[in-house]
C-alpha cells in the first residue's frame, strides 16, 4: 500500500535516504525510542548454572488454574485464564514487565520505533522472528493482525478507538517487510501501552485472513510468536503448550508447559502440597500459612485489581450518597480481617503499580459522617440490592461485611447471588442493580479510566461527567508529558471525589509454587512470567 499523504510520503524517503532504517537507526535523534536491552546476573557459579539448565531442560511445569480458557483465538480472549495459557502463544510488538513495583511497557517484536509527528509512529520489527509454522514475521503480518484485532477483539476495539468509539488508526501503511507506519486520526497518547496488550497480538496473516470474520476454530491455526506452542487441548480439563526451539528469544528450560483446569479452590490447594502440580493460580489469602507450613512456597504482588461496589448512578444520582457510601466502610478493616493482609487499601481509582497513579486524600472510615451525608441528601431508611457474583467466594464474604456496614448508618441492604456471567449481562449491559461488588483489572492507567468515561462498556454504574469525558480527551492528545502527568491526576481527582463506586482495595496476586520451581515470576494482573523458570 502506497504511504498516503505528501508530507507522510517525503518523511519515509528521508529516513530511507539518510540510512535511518538500517544498522544503529536514528543514532542521537531527539526522543527517539532506545532497543531495550536485558542484562542477566548470575548469582550462582557459572557450572551450578550449567548442570542446573542441563537437568532441567526437558521438564514439564505443572499449573493448576481455576477457569478454563473460553477461547483459542487471542483476539477473542477476555478472561485471565485466556491471556495466561494463550499468551505464551502470541506476542504483541510491547511486552508489559514489572519492575521496583511499576509497570513499564517495552518493545518486544518491535526493535526501534519514533513518532514522526503527533499522529504518525514509525515501527521497525526484530531480526529474526519466525512464527510456529516456520514463516518469518513481516510488517504484512503486524498489518493485517493490527486490523483484525480492531475489526472483531472486544478489548482491542475498547484500547484504539476513542470517545466516540471511532478508531484511532486510520492506516498502517507498509513500509516494506520490516518497517510500517501507524497513522492515528488524532494523538493518541497511550498507543505504546495499548499496543503491549495481548489482545494485540500478531498471527500470520493468512491466518488472520482465514479467521477475518469469525474465531480460530482449529487447534492447527493457534500460530504465534511466543516460546510455546499449542500442543493439545482438552476442553474444561487441561492445556498442553510444547516449547518451541525456533524462538527468537531466551530459550525456555521448560519443555513441555501443562495447565490443569482444577475450579474447586481445595482441590489447588491439595494439588500444590502433594506435588501433583508445580505452580497453583488463584491462592485464597486464607491458605497461605497453611502453605507455608507445608513448604510451599507463595509468591506475592500488588494486583491491578480494584476492588469495588459499583453504585448505579442513575439510581443514586447524588453524589453525597455515593461519598457516604465510602465513609460508611472501614478499609483498614477489610484488609486486616478480610484479606489477611494480602491487599492494599485504595488510596486512588487506579493501582499504584501504574505509572501517573494518585494517590488521593482516603474516605476515612467515620459512620457519623456517612449518616450527616444521607440525612442531608434525605437518603434515609432505603432498601438496595447488592449484586455479587458465585465465582469469587471471597467477593461472596465482602458482600455480607458491606451489607452490615451500610446496615450501621440506616441502610436496607439485600444480598443477591448470581452465576457469573448471569451476573455480568445484569450489570455491564442492563444496568439492572443498585449495587454491586466486582473488580476490573486493567493493564494501563488509561484504559483503567476509560471505564469510566460516558457509555464506556465497562461503565457498569452508568456513571457520567462531562469533564472527565473532556479531561480524558485531553490526555490521549496532549504531547507535553508534563502537562500529561498533571491531567491525569485532575481526572483522577474528580473521579474519586464523584465516587461512582465504593473504593475498597486492591487483591494481592498470590501464587503457590512447590519448593522445585524456581525463577517464577508474576506480573500484576495475575500473568506468570516463565523467562527463567526451571525445575529442580
Amino acid at each position: 500500500m502506497n504511504v498516503r499523504g505528501p508530507f507522510l510520503s517525503i518523511l519515509i524517503m528521508a529516513f530511507f535516504l539518510a540510512g535511518f532504517l538500517v544498522g544503529s537507526f536514528l543514532p542521537g535523534l531527539p526522543g527517539r525510542e532506545h532497543t531495550i536491552t536485558a542484562t542477566i546476573t548470575y548469582t550462582t557459579r557459572v557450572t551450578e548454572t550449567y548442570m542446573q539448565l542441563a537437568s532441567t531442560q526437558d521438564a514439564v511445569l505443572k499449573v493448576a488454574i481455576p477457569t478454563d480458557i473460553s477461547t483459542i483465538d487471542i483476539h477473542y480472549a477476555t478472561g485471565v485464564a485466556d491471556f495466561e495459557v494463550l499468551g505464551n502463544v502470541y506476542e504483541s510488538l510491547f511486552r508489559i514487565t514489572y519492575n521496583s513495583g511499576r509497570l513499564d511497557y517495552v518493545p518486544w517484536l518491535v526493535k526501534e520505533y519514533v513518532q514522526l509527528n503527533e499522529t504518525a509512529w514509525l515501527f521497525v520489527l526484530r531480526d529474526g522472528v519466525v512464527f510456529h509454522s516456520g514463516d518469518r514475521l513481516s510488517a504484512y503480518d503486524v498489518k493485517t493482525s493490527l486490523e483484525r484485532s480492531m475489526r472483531l477483539s472486544g478489548i482491542g476495539k475498547q484500547l484504539l478507538t476513542d470517545a466516540r468509539g471511532e478508531p484511532v488508526v486510520v492506516d498502517i501503511v507498509v513500509v516494506n517487510d520490516t518497517a510500517f507506519v501507524i497513522r492515528l486520526r488524532e494523538p493518541f497518547a497511550p498507543l505504546i501501552e495499548h499496543l503491549a496488550h495481548l489482545s494485540t497480538a500478531i498471527m500470520p496473516k493468512s491466518i488472520a485472513m482465514k479467521y477475518w470474520n469469525g474465531p480460530v476454530n482449529s487447534t492447527q491455526d493457534v500460530v504465534g510468536t511466543g516460546p510455546f506452542r499449542l500442543e493439545s487441548y482438552e476442553k474444561g480439563s487441561r492445556v498442553e503448550l510444547r516449547r518451541f526451539d525456533g524462538y527468537w528469544g531466551k530459550r525456555p528450560a521448560v519443555k513441555n508447559l501443562v495447565y490443569l483446569v482444577l475450579p474447586d479452590a481445595n482441590a489447588r490447594i491439595s494439588a500444590i502440597i502433594s506435588g501433583s502440580v508445580d505452580v497453583a493460580v488463584g491462592v485464597s489469602p486464607d491458605v497461605v500459612e497453611t502453605l507455608r507450613a507445608q513448604g510451599v512456597e507463595v509468591l506475592r504482588v500488588t494486583g491491578v485489581r480494584l476492588v469495588l461496589v459499583a453504585v448505579n448512578c442513575l439510581r443514586i444520582p447524588d453524589a453525597r450518597v455515593r461519598q457516604a457510601l465510602n465513609y460508611a466502610v472501614d478499609r483498614d478493616a477489610l484488609v486486616k480481617e478480610l484479606m489477611k493482609g494480602y491487599a492494599q487499601v485504595a488510596m486512588g481509582v487506579a493501582s499504584p503499580v501504574f505509572p501517573n497513579a494518585a494517590t488521593l486524600e482516603p474516605y476515612a472510615y467515620n459512620v457519623s459522617k456517612a449518616r450527616d451525608l444521607l440525612e442531608e441528601a434525605g437518603f434515609v431508611n432505603k432498601r438496595l440490592t447488592l449484586l455479587v457474583s458465585t465465582r469469587s467466594p471471597k467477593d461472596m464474604q465482602l458482600a455480607q461485611v458491606i451489607q452490615q456496614y451500610l446496615k450501621a448508618v440506616g441502610l436496607d441492604v439485600e444480598i443477591v447471588r448470581m452465576e457469573h456471567t448471569a451476573f455480568l449481562k445484569k450489570v455491564f449491559r442492563d444496568h439492572d442493580f443498585d449495587l454491586a461488588i466486582y473488580g476490573p483489572s486493567p493493564s494501563s492507567l488509561y484504559y483503567a479510566l476509560t471505564y469510566w468515561r460516558t457509555n464506556a462498556s465497562l461503565n457498569g454504574p452508568q456513571y457520567s461527567n462531562p469533564s472527565v469525558d473532556e479531561l480524558l480527551d485531553r490526555i490521549a492528545s496532549e504531547v507535553s508529558e508534563t502537562r500529561r502527568v498533571e491531567l491525569y491526576r485532575e481526572v483522577q481527582e474528580v473521579i474519586w471525589r464523584d465516587a461512582p463506586a465504593v473504593w475498597l482495595y486492591f487483591e494481592d496476586v498470590l501464587v503457590a509454587t512447590r519448593p522445585g520451581v524456581k525463577g517464577l515470576r508474576i506480573l500484576p494482573f495475575q500473568k506468570l512470567v516463565l523467562d527463567d523458570v526451571h525445575v529442580v
